[in-house]
């Protein structure tokens, strides 16, 4: 029998597509569970319509945030909850995830001593694979993971990740949005690093996991749908791109043991794309800025972004 499992949703301005994940979940998933709904200070309108659904629920526990807490702070919100609730195992789901089989009950399955993160096949809403599975994240993974040099990545990417179609054990990361994680060993890991807001969180969990030599499953068997980007409502955007980038370059400043050369050759290889991005939208000029300062800033040693 699996142990009680801890299904952390973090919410923000969001009702429609919240209620559906919710939703699915009751229907498919059989283990014993939890759901610990965080809202991320939502607009009042939508806090009353969560509020109003869910406060009488038995299996959904509401925590309203006064601040928006972003993705790391949010789960971890949520997390601490649930670890009080007893829960062995956390699910981490996005809003905009619908479960279309038990997969929380199949990923927890794959949970063992030396396997304790497992993520499902990710179906996305043009029934493309989205499920992006990374490897341990260092120099050449930073290198790679940003334009221009991310065509040579698309080019080597290796066949059994892009495949997909069995179970495969790993060092590295699933796609963040939707896996399950041995309570214990996230707690060792110090749960997500909420000094960044957005973005990077499976990069410095693939580094953490790395660090004690802790293996990953993608298991096909456990299959949800992503409403990609719904969940923010902001992907794309020049506030989304600013979070992107310096989010990155914390990674690499703060987990990464890369010389001054390296890390010089990356930051201006990244601000010279942004900088592109300005030409091309001059709503990115003022979250330009904003990124050279941040980044100064994380080369000081204040690493937290907002």
């Amino acid at each position: 029998m699996l142990n009680k499992v801890g299904i952390v949703i973090v919410n923000y301005n969001t009702f429609d597509i919240l209620v559906q994940c919710i939703e699915s979940i009751i229907k498919h998933v059989k283990c014993e569970y939890e759901i610990f709904l965080v809202d991320n200070n939502s607009s009042e309108e939508i806090r009353k319509k969560i509020t109003e659904k869910y406060h009488d629920n038995q299996i959904v526990n509401l925590i309203m945030s006064e601040k928006n807490l972003g993705y790391s702070g949010g789960n971890n919100l949520g997390c601490h909850e649930a670890i009080l609730h007893k829960c062995k195992i956390i699910a981490i789901v996005n809003s905009d995830i619908e479960f279309i089989n038990d997969a929380v009950s199949i990923m927890a399955e794959n949970l063992s001593e030396q396997v304790v993160v497992a993520g499902p096949k990710i179906i996305n809403l043009d029934n493309e694979d989205g499920q992006h599975m990374i490897n341990t994240y260092n120099y050449i993974e930073a290198l790679l993971d940003r334009y221009p040099f991310y065509i040579i990545k698309k080019l080597l990417w290796s066949k059994d990740k892009s495949d997909n179609t069995e179970k495969l054990l790993f060092q590295g990361m699933v796609s963040g949005c939707c896996f399950v994680i041995d309570a214990k060993v996230f707690i060792e890991l110090g749960l997500f690093d909420d000094n960044i807001f957005l973005y990077s969180e499976e990069r410095i969990l693939s580094i953490k996991l790395n660090r004690i030599q802790k293996k990953v499953c993608y298991d096909p068997l456990a299959i949800v749908l992503h409403k990609e980007g719904k969940s923010t409502q902001k992907r794309g955007t020049a506030f989304s791109d600013f979070h992107r980038y310096a989010s990155d370059y914390y990674t690499i400043v703060r987990y990464l043991n890369v010389d001054g050369f390296k890390r010089k050759f990356l930051k201006s290889v990244r601000l010279f794309v942004f900088f592109i991005k300005c030409i091309k939208n001059k709503s990115y000029w003022k979250q330009y800025k904003k990124l050279i300062i941040t980044m100064r800033k994380i080369e000081k040693g204040n690493y937290k972004i907002s």
